[in-house]
């Protein structure tokens, strides 16, 4: 999967605002070249000791007609778990903290350390933040 949108280094602390302010310029751009039908996604694509980078984005056939300053991650096969978060958005790092910290090492498995993403599907809305986002995290077998 072909993913482009914009991304973003975000500290660990406070965190909310800047996703929301980088959500809300994603949307501002419209289509983007090869953009194809249907969800939108949040990536996680690398963390550092003070946060991690994060790209709003969508599935596109092919990088190549993409704007030079937009954000790209191939996202390979890999094996994942997946999650429903339902409540409303803001309620989303709270769901993350629990599969990372409880379900991750309680339930004996590891992070593949390959991307993880949240995939918001034509359910969702974001004017009101409902709609419920799946959460994919990678895992190793």
């Amino acid at each position: 999967m072909l993913l482009a949108g914009l991304r973003r280094h975000h500290p660990y602390a406070g965190q909310g605002d800047g996703i929301s302010a980088q959500w809300r310029e994603f949307l501002a751009l419209g289509p983007l070249p090869g953009q194809r039908p249907g969800a939108t996604y949040g990536v996680m694509c690398g963390a550092d000791a003070g946060g991690f980078e994060y790209l709003s984005g969508v599935e596109v056939d092919s990088f190549a007609a993409l704007p030079a300053g937009l954000g790209r991650v191939r996202v390979l096969p890999q094996y994942y778990a997946v999650f429903r978060h339902a409540g409303p958005v803001t309620g989303i790092r709270e769901t993350w903290q629990r599969i990372l910290q409880e379900w991750l090492p309680d339930g004996g498995h590891e992070s593949a350390h390959k991307p993880d993403f949240e995939v918001y599907g034509p359910g969702f809305d974001p004017g009101t933040g409902l709609g419920g986002v799946e959460i994919w995290i990678s895992i190793a077998r």
